[in-house]
């Protein structure tokens, strides 16, 4: 009798604690990653290429920003800093829910409502803070860069690997905003709380998009200055057509 004394009570604090706990979920992480491609390959810093028009090439650096990534009123992030050098094919990591993003709109670049405020009052964390933003942060004036594309290139082709001949695409500017929109969207379950959406830029496809090629020997310098329009609109072009969904 004892016994059953001590039980009964203690049973009823085990009955209470389970009944009132709130359930525990974990965080679910959406990873946003960017794969550069060459043809069929994977594209590599500092690796060779070869250009439609037979140059030789490396491409050194790799970054643009993104901003307002949403699925109709639900965002995904403010804004996105990738960096293919610096943080490989990851662009974003944030908590969400993969069901709310099968579409995804944004822009290549940043919108205009943010291109033009205090890089410095940004949070610590934002891909704007000017500590973030870096040399992609041109000035008051002009805002962020929105795109940077730098490399070598080898334009004798006299079977001399001399790369002594660079190009430098950067281009910004509210006028070249580009905004997309992908459909029909699969999320990759990595793990329990991990989810990706994987992305792809295709190199190849930013030289030659449908006859509007980029010659890397004679077009190989904008910085979206006045005199450098029509090579700025093609490089913006060519760069919206080359991202997409893998």
């Amino acid at each position: 009798m004892k016994i059953l004394f001590f039980l009964f009570p203690l049973g009823i604090i085990f009955y209470s604690c389970d009944k009132d706990e709130p359930i525990k979920t974990e965080d679910t992480y959406l990873s946003l990653t960017i794969q550069p491609t060459f043809g069929a390959e994977n594209l590599f810093l500092d690796s060779i290429y070869t250009s439609v028009e037979g140059h030789d090439f490396k491409v050194l650096d790799l970054k643009f920003y993104m901003t307002d990534l949403k699925n109709s009123s639900n965002q995904l992030t403010e804004a996105v800093l990738y960096d293919f050098r610096e943080t490989g094919k990851i662009a974003s990591r944030t908590i969400g829910d993969p069901t709310k993003f099968t579409s995804l709109q944004g822009n290549i670049g940043v919108i205009e409502s943010l291109n033009h405020d205090d890089p410095s009052a940004f949070t610590n964390e934002n891909p704007l803070n000017i500590s973030n933003a870096g040399p992609m942060h041109w000035g008051w004036n002009t805002g962020y860069i929105f795109i940077v594309i730098e490399g070598k290139a080898d334009t004798i082709n006299d079977g001399i690997a001399l790369f002594d001949h660079s190009f430098s695409f950067h281009i910004g500017t509210d006028t070249y905003l580009e905004n997309f929109s992908f459909l029909n969207l699969s999320w990759v379950k990595n793990s329990t709380y991990e989810y990706e959406l994987p992305l792809k830029f295709e190199f190849d496809k930013f030289l030659q998009n449908n006859g509007q090629n980029i010659d890397l020997k004679t077009e190989n310098l904008t910085h979206t200055a006045a005199g450098q329009q029509v090579l700025t609109q093609k490089v913006n072009q060519n760069f919206k057509q080359a991202l997409k969904p893998f």
